[in-house]
């Protein structure tokens, strides 16, 4: 018997051997088209970058944290950068446009190969905003403090929390006292920075660099639930005193008093915050001083309705 050849089913089985061959181009075109697409750019501030093998970023809850979640990439890689900034030592920036947003949602934080990276996730009620709003930074140089000022935000999903233990210490979300609220980020060393507003979602983005230079003043002082802006521990200070900072003590009073070396009263006042329920409570006083040299100390912030023991801040400062 001899064999027949039948084209039909080797022409069948021809084709069905070259089909991935043949989608395989397309395939890869696709793929060059999504990694291409400019909307992609905001992985880098809200999800790790997959070309830097970046594994993907874990949700925690920041220690010693109030409300606070902190989402920190597993381990450093390297993000591209989507807007191609560059980094600034600039005391103020300012941007955005719309008073949309009014909430801040979360705030995350991403540490990268040279760089440490801030998210401001903002929203409108509790729905993601499409468009960052009108904004504004505040960063003396050498200070160790940047605040991101935002006019339209009335309230926030989170108040504080801690950063790792590279350049970042931590951040507060504060009332402002014209209006608004504004978000103090702390450092331990003197940095550069750069800002990324990214749309739908509404994502306020700050990159993060060391300068290399020693910090110009300490930083804030911290105690309790009182954190005190000015003056600085080791400052100099005059007549009139200015203090400022923000609080959560109880029913947003804040007791403040300036001593000498010998632990004489030289000034004493007590001022309400703006908040202390929601979020922390911006205060400022201005004291009259008596004439005074040598080392003094400023104590800021309150009575413990448990023991009646001091709780707050207690920095050093001189006389002129």
């Amino acid at each position: 018997m001899r064999a027949v050849f039948k084209p039909g089913r080797s022409e069948a089985r021809l084709r069905a051997l070259l089909a991935p061959t043949l989608l395989l181009p397309v395939l890869l075109l696709a793929t060059l088209v999504a990694c291409s697409d400019p909307g992609s750019a905001d992985g880098s501030a809200a999800a790790p970058d997959a070309a830097s093998g970046e594994k993907p970023s874990a949700e925690i809850t920041a220690p010693d944290a109030r409300e606070a979640t902190v989402s920190m990439a597993a381990r450093p890689g390297k993000t591209r950068d989507p807007a191609g900034a560059a980094f600034v030592a600039r005391a103020e920036a300012s941007g955005g446009s719309s008073y949309e947003a009014d909430t801040v949602r979360a705030i995350r934080y991403g540490m990268h190969e040279e760089y440490e990276r801030v998210v401001l996730d903002l929203g409108t009620g509790d729905e993601p905003a499409a468009s960052v709003p009108e904004w504004t930074i505040m960063s003396p140089t050498g200070d160790g403090l940047l605040r991101v000022i935002l006019p339209s935000i009335s309230r926030a999903a989170v108040s504080d929390g801690t950063f790792g233990d590279g350049l970042l210490d931590r951040y507060y979300v504060v009332r402002a006292p014209e209006g608004g609220m504004f978000v103090d980020v702390f450092a331990r060393k003197p940095f550069a920075y750069r800002v990324l507003g990214l749309s739908e979602p509404a994502r306020l983005v700050v990159d993060f660099k060391p300068a290399g230079s020693p910090l110009k003043a300490r930083p804030p002082a911290v105690g309790g639930d009182t954190v005190l802006v000015e003056p600085r521990a080791g400052a100099r200070i005059g007549d009139p005193l200015t203090v400022c900072g923000y609080s959560r003590n109880f029913e947003a009073s804040n007791s403040i008093a300036l001593t000498d070396a010998e632990g004489r009263v030289l000034a004493r006042r007590t001022v309400l915050g703006n908040d202390w329920t929601s979020t922390w409570g911006y205060f400022e006083a201005t004291l009259d001083l008596p004439s005074f040299e040598g080392k003094g100390t400023l104590r800021v912030g309150t009575r413990s309705a448990r023991d009646g023991t001091f709780e707050g801040v207690e920095v050093p400062v001189k006389g002129d």
